[in-house]
């Protein structure tokens, strides 16, 4: 089942972590009276994707759909248990640890990434 694409290419066989959040965005103001007025302006989704160790050549399909400042996520929205297509993302973060390095053979640690919608 896919629930995880990054730029249209499905990356969910890899994952073994998906948290959904939502952040909101506001403007606070004190007005004369000394009351505090909240403007609501919109919500955001945050997305962290923990994924399994991977070898050399899965590690490298990744990186070169996260390597552009933005992508387009497509992840299951727990809300709607549907996929919500072509969010663009950012990520603000993004390390990586070896495993191994060997001959034959270069496995990764698994990792965590964090997709902040723009």
């Amino acid at each position: 089942m896919e629930y995880l694409k990054i730029n249209g290419k499905d990356f969910s066989q890899y994952v073994n972590e998906l948290k959904v959040g939502k952040s909101s965005n506001y403007n606070a103001q004190t007005n004369a009276a000394g009351n505090t007025v909240v403007d609501y302006i919109n919500k955001k989704h945050i997305v962290e994707v923990g994924f399994i160790p991977l070898d050399g050549a899965e590690m490298l399909a990744l990186q070169q759909e996260i390597d552009a400042f933005n992508v387009s996520l497509s992840f299951r929205n727990p809300l709607t248990n549907e996929i919500v297509e072509n969010v663009n993302c950012i990520i603000p973060e993004s390390n990586v640890e070896y495993y191994t390095i060997q001959v034959n053979k270069v496995m990764y640690k698994a990792f965590t990434l964090t997709f902040t919608e723009l």
